[in-house]
C-alpha cells in the first residue's frame, strides 16, 4: 500500500464529503463547471467512479456501457460518497493490490495510478460540487498539487474528448494549484453559477 497516496485521497475525501454535507434537498439540480451536470450528476458520477475501481481491485471489471453512475436520491450524497471511499480504500489494502496491474477499457493500469486517477477524480468534482453551491472547497495544501500532478501525467489529447477532459484553458497569472489543475482539465477557474 502506498500510504502517502492513500493519505491524501482520503484527505482530499474528508473535504469533498464536507461539500457534498451542504447539500441540500433543492440544490442538486444547481448547474456546475462540469459541462452539462448538475450537482446532482457530479456526486452520483463521483460515487459511481469510486465504486467502480472497487470492484476492479475485487477482481471484477469496469465496463464503459454499464451506467456506473448511481441514483443518490434515497440517500445522503455524503454518506454514499464516503462509503465509497471507504470501500475503495479498504479493496486496495490487501498486500499487492495496489502495485497489482488490472485491465481497463483504456488498457493496462497500476492499482497506484486507479488511486491516482480518484485523486483527481475528488478533487476536480469536489470543486465542481462546491462552485456549484457557490462556495469553495478548503483542500489541505499538498492535495492539489499532488493531483495537479498525477493530471499532468496522466492527461493528454487522446482523454480530452466529450464525457472525459475538456481542452485546457488558461489560468490567472499567479493561480493556485486548485485553479492550475481545473484549468487544465478543462474548467474555467473563475466559474460561478
Amino acid at each position: 500500500m502506498q500510504p502517502d497516496l492513500v493519505d491524501l485521497l482520503t484527505r482530499a475525501a474528508r473535504t469533498t464529503e464536507a461539500v457534498l454535507a451542504g447539500l441540500g434537498p433543492a440544490d442538486g439540480d444547481r448547474p456546475t463547471p462540469c459541462p452539462e451536470m448538475t450537482v446532482a450528476q457530479v456526486a452520483a458520477h463521483l460515487v459511481g467512479g469510486l465504486r467502480g475501481f472497487t470492484v476492479v481491485a475485487e477482481g471484477g471489471e469496469l465496463r464503459f456501457e454499464a451506467d456506473l453512475d448511481p441514483d443518490l436520491g434515497a440517500e445522503p450524497a455524503a454518506s454514499a460518497f464516503a462509503a465509497a471511499v471507504a470501500g475503495l480504500v479498504a479493496a486496495f489494502t490487501p498486500a499487492g493490490r495496489v502495485d497489482a496491474t488490472y485491465a481497463m477499457p483504456w488498457g493496462p493500469t497500476t492499482g497506484a495510478q486507479l488511486l491516482g486517477f480518484e485523486l483527481i477524480e475528488v478533487v476536480v468534482h469536489g470543486w465542481d460540487i462546491a462552485r456549484g453551491l457557490g462556495v469553495d472547497p478548503a483542500f489541505d495544501d499538498d492535495v492539489a498539487p499532488a493531483a495537479l500532478f498525477g493530471a499532468r501525467m496522466w492527461v493528454d489529447d487522446s482523454v480530452r474528448v466529450p464525457g472525459m477532459f475538456g481542452p485546457e484553458v488558461a489560468a490567472p497569472t499567479g493561480a493556485a494549484p486548485l485553479q492550475e489543475l481545473v484549468a487544465f482539465l478543462g474548467r474555467d477557474p473563475a466559474w460561478t453559477p
